[in-house]
């Protein structure tokens, strides 16, 4: 018997050695659900709370809580079970037990020595935005977004009261050392001081001024501090209620306050990116932490008093030496929510897309972070590899981006869709794109050139997901109408049709002279009529007439061509059911008005099915070469963007020989205009459509204008009505989401600099402009200013780095804060001198 006993305790010994051990060879592998074999990335950081005994740090995260070493920053272990983010976590004080709140509206109690899940707190019917233990342990206090705070009995789990008087979410919740006394603050703009023995509200403070983030007691329970939106932190005194004092030097709201275990010092995280620690007994500052790049979300003491733990929106974790200000380590991995996730070819990488818009790639075979892809517009909802594996798309809001993923160089944007873009897949070959999006449609694009080719209609609800098939014949598309539909990407006609050019140019015209040239189609089979556009160089030409030639077997028709800008569209009347066979399509005059270049050049056609969607891809006749420019490329730089836009726009009303006609018919008015707007992204580099930076980009009024008159036009053209659609793009980018405050340029900074924004509602703005110690230098009275982007010089705030009484200011670090209607921002610049 004693054999059999001595071999089960050595059993489990080596059980739990291993057990204990395993989690430090790899963390990625902790914690998964089954069927999974690693994760990348560590989710969120949303608040850090320090054990009891200082040894350990847990991390409330989107993904679950996370365990360190508070010595050596090592991952110990992760918590999972929640099925949203984790909000807030901790300790008890006799540091076996430790309590999460999470999104999921649950509370869940884990052994905090061996991290085993105990029991699930259920109640609230909104967020767990805080969570706090009873000086005992045997109390679990709970605050959340359903404005109330629940009381647990944290043994048995038993739900103990509610507490209600709060009009907002409750952010924040801690007991008094003897556990007597509840503090909770607010939203609602109150801290709540609560009997826990009765429930009984004992006196409502309704000094701050914005939303109560934080509230903590110092260790002997008679000083109550509170961090705000106001950016101020108040002490005050716990048995009256009386206001002590106030600290005023953040810039930036205060989202966590936290007492030294000797309730001397005051340790505060702020929106301004910094740490900051004060004397609670006069209030002196003491020191400054800086390193962050993001919100401080949350800060904690050590037990000892010797070290400080902040979690930032930065994704880290940083340790700090609380005498001294040092900075000890910083823990990483951490990162924003993720959207979409896909192995490249090779099965050796992951690219996963974030709402803090960018993609990470990740080695599938460690879990190592490879590199970050930035630039995405908004929040990242989809990324896709190519097949070769040298390609990522993405997709965000309304855009998709081409990465070349191996150097995570950005390539180019595909624009057309008008809502969100949900899902992005590769054609097996490589060479074709599928989105689909909020907008109800599915397009197709040239992954080489960015050219889009065709828009797939019939969903009657957002599509969400887009599937080419192995032999990419068939694309299929899942929608929330409830339908799945399938597109066949080869209809009639098919790509052996070719259509070509004769001549492919003519040398030396001059003006009146009338041009012959043959649209040619060869190999047809069963063209369900067609619409064919040919592509000349900017010399202007003036359609005379066409002929057809009578091939088709069954019916005859006219075409009539249009003539718009740099191209011909010629479209069929009728739709032949039969095979076309070899032949003439058309014989088509012009007659030339203007010219501007030695040859007139045909350099494209495109042939498209009925329709107007493409069938068949862009084939010319050797022979045909493109020109180097196009008439729309009016600055005559090779390239067709928002420069040549803007110099159309400062010609309007000229007359006579000038390159901002466009369409040749002597005057420069919105029609060129348009026509400019629509061979945007046309050109075969595929250029960048506009640049919100470059500092010839219009304002949103002038687009506004734009777009006006050329809708009360009533063109139906094509290509005009693509130039719409430009406008509308152009007009899209140029109306922010949100209202913002983004980093003055430049900075550093001797002696000026200017303080761009964007706005998305007309507000009353102004700037003020603090030197480090928070006294107030300058501010910038910007007046009432509508929606729209103020980055560039002529439309940014410029401060020419004096004070109110027009002097010089010294070298040194100064913080500007933006006020806008409700919106408050502050940043930092320096300037060097």
């Amino acid at each position: 018997m004693k054999n059999i006993l001595y071999s089960i305790l050595i059993t489990l010994f080596i059980t739990l050695t291993f057990t204990t051990n395993t989690p430090a060879q790899d963390y990625t592998k902790w914690g998964l659900p089954e069927g999974a074999i690693a994760r990348l990335g560590k989710g969120m950081v949303e608040e850090v709370k320090y054990s009891p005994d200082g040894s350990k740090l847990a991390v409330a995260s989107s993904i679950g809580v996370w365990i360190y070493d508070a010595e050596t920053g090592e991952e110990l272990n992760v918590l999972t079970g929640h099925t949203s983010n984790v909000l807030c976590v901790a300790f008890s004080p006799d540091g076996n037990t430790l309590a999460s709140g999470s999104e999921d509206k649950t509370i869940r109690l884990w052994n905090a020595n061996t991290g085993e899940y105990i029991r699930t707190l259920e109640g609230h019917t909104r967020y767990v935005n805080s969570v706090a233990f009873s000086s005992d342990s045997s109390t679990l206090a709970s605050g959340s977004n359903d404005k109330t705070i629940r009381l647990w009995n944290v043994n048995t789990g038993e739900h103990i009261r509610i507490l209600e008087g709060h009009t907002d979410w409750v952010n924040s919740v801690a007991f008094s050392s003897d556990s007597s006394t509840l503090a909770s603050g607010s939203d609602d703009k109150t801290i709540r001081l609560w009997n826990t023995d009765t429930g009984e509200n004992i006196r409502t403070i309704e000094e701050h001024t914005g939303d109560v983030n934080s509230v903590a007691f110092s260790s002997d329970s008679s000083t109550l501090a509170s961090g705000s939106d106001d950016r101020t932190i108040r002490l005050w005194n716990t048995d009256t209620g009386e206001h002590i004092r106030t600290i005023e030097e953040h810039t930036g709201y205060v989202n966590s306050v936290a007492f030294s275990s000797d309730g001397n010092t005051i340790a505060s995280g702020s929106w301004d990116d910094t740490i900051r620690l004060w004397n609670t007994d006069t209030g002196e500052y003491i020191r400054t932490f800086e390193g962050h790049t993001g919100d401080v979300n949350s800060v904690a003491f050590s037990s000892d008093g010797n070290t400080i733990a902040s979690g930032s929106e930065d994704d880290t974790i940083r340790l700090w030496n609380a005498n001294t200000g040092e900075h000890i380590r910083t823990i990483e991995g951490h990162t924003d929510s993720v959207k979409s996730v896909k192995f490249s070819s090779d099965g050796n990488s992951v690219a996963s897309g974030y709402d803090g818009n960018i993609i990470r790639l990740w080695n599938a075979n460690t879990g190592a972070h490879i590199k970050t892809l930035e630039g995405n517009a908004s929040s990242v909802s989809t990324v896709a590899f190519s097949p070769d594996g040298n390609t990522i798309a993405s997709g965000n809001s309304n855009d998709i981006h081409i990465w070349n993923a191996r150097t995570g160089e950005h390539i180019r944007t595909l624009i057309g869709h008008t809502g969100t873009v949900f899902s992005v897949s590769f054609s097996p070959d490589g060479n074709t794109i599928a989105s689909s999006s909020y907008d109800h449609t599915v397009r197709l694009w040239n992954v080489h050139t960015g050219t889009h080719i065709r828009k797939l209609e019939g969903h009657t609800g957002w599509v969400y997901s887009v599937a080419f098939s192995p032999k990419g014949n068939l694309l299929a598309s899942g929608s929330g109408d409830g339908t799945v539909l399938l597109w066949d990407l080869n209809p009639t006609p098919t790509s052996n049709i070719t259509v070509s050019l004769s001549p492919a140019s003519v040398a030396s015209p001059s003006v009146g002279e009338q041009l012959t040239f043959s649209l040619n189609i060869a190999d047809g089979q069963n063209v369900f009529g067609y619409q064919a556009t040919v592509f000349f160089d900017h010399t202007t030409l003036k359609y005379v007439d066409s002929t057809n030639e009578d091939y088709l077997p069954s019916e005859s028709y006219r075409i009539t061509p249009v003539v718009s800008g740099n191209s011909v569209t010629l479209a069929a009347s009728a739709y032949n059911t039969e095979s076309m066979g070899d032949g003439t399509l058309a014989t088509i005059i012009f007659e030339v008005v203007a010219l501007k270049a030695s040859t007139v050049t045909l350099f494209d056609v495109l042939l498209t099915d009925k329709t107007g969607d493409t069938a068949v891809p862009s084939i010319a006749n050797a022979e045909i070469t493109k020109p180097l420019r196009l008439p729309e490329d009016v600055n005559k730089d090779g390239i067709v963007n928002i420069i040549d836009l803007t110099l159309v726009a400062t010609n309007f009303g000229k007359t006579g020989e000038n390159v901002a006609d466009v369409n040749g018919d002597g005057g420069v008015n919105i029609i060129d205009l348009t026509l400019v707007a629509a061979a945007f992204g046309n050109t075969a580099s595929a250029p960048v459509v506009w640049g919100r930076d470059s500092e010839i980009a219009p304002t949103r009024a002038q687009v506004e204008q734009w777009l006006q008159a050329a809708r009360q036009l009533n063109l139906s053209d094509p290509t005009f009505q693509r130039g719409i659609l430009v406008l509308e793009q152009l007009l899209a980018s140029l109306t922010p989401k949100e209202t913002a405050l983004l980093p003055n340029y430049p900075n550093p900074f001797n002696p000026e600099t200017w303080i761009p924004y964007q706005l998305a509602q007309p507000s009353d703005v102004s700037i003020s402009i603090y030197a480090a110690d928070g006294k107030l230098i300058r501010t910038l009275d910007l007046g009432h200013q509508p929606i729209g982007t103020y980055h560039h010089q002529s439309l940014a705030a410029h401060w020419d780095g004096k004070n109110t009484q027009g002097e010089p200011v010294v070298s040194g670090v100064y913080f500007y804060t933006f006020t806008a209607g409700k919106v408050s921002t502050t940043r930092k610049m320096l300037i060097l001198k």
